[in-house]
């Protein structure tokens, strides 16, 4: 599922077109322990749970939400190159807005999830999607190439998640 969000920002970087599709895919139902009007469920399908939340994460974490995310990317070497900070300032705010954004939605699903492994494992998932808009990290980025070691950070930072959901 990570290495799907790495290709999709690097194919968006090496495009590096100015289309910026703003895609939320936000499916969150918060359905904790105890329900208020449902007959209280003390024993929760946690093979089943995991399943769901698993399938949610993947609706999250696709092609279409991470262009714009390497769109922007892709803006900001370009005004690197051309020395414009007032468009590298720009691109640098909305990749992390774009990050955050769909870092949130994956640490939202932990609320849904019964399995405290998951409920960390999409957790640090979040934290390596983050990572793509952190200005630290755009700082390091001048060149496609520079992507790299930030797509073995994302890699790590979501293992956990896709042993569970494999």
């Amino acid at each position: 599922m990570r290495r799907l969000l790495t290709v999709a920002i690097l194919a968006a970087l090496v495009s590096t077109s100015a289309a910026c599709g703003d895609s939320t895919d936000s499916d969150t139902s918060a359905s904790a322990g105890s329900s208020p009007t449902s007959s209280p469920s003390p024993t929760v399908d946690i093979k089943a749970n995991t399943k769901e939340v698993c399938g949610k994460a993947e609706k999250i974490v696709t092609e279409d939400a991470a262009k714009p995310i390497g769109e922007q990317i892709g803006i900001m070497i370009v005004a690197k190159e051309q020395k414009n900070k007032a468009n590298e300032t720009k691109a640098v705010a909305k990749a992390k807005e774009l990050a955050d954004a769909l870092a949130k939605q994956l640490r939202d699903l932990k609320a849904e999830a019964a399995d405290p492994k998951l409920q960390s494992a999409l957790d640090k998932a979040a934290d390596g999607i983050a990572l793509f808009g952190t200005p630290d990290n755009l700082s390091k980025i001048n060149s496609v190439g520079d992507m790299e070691k930030l797509a073995e950070d994302i890699d790590a930072a979501s293992k956990d998640l896709k042993a569970i959901c494999s």
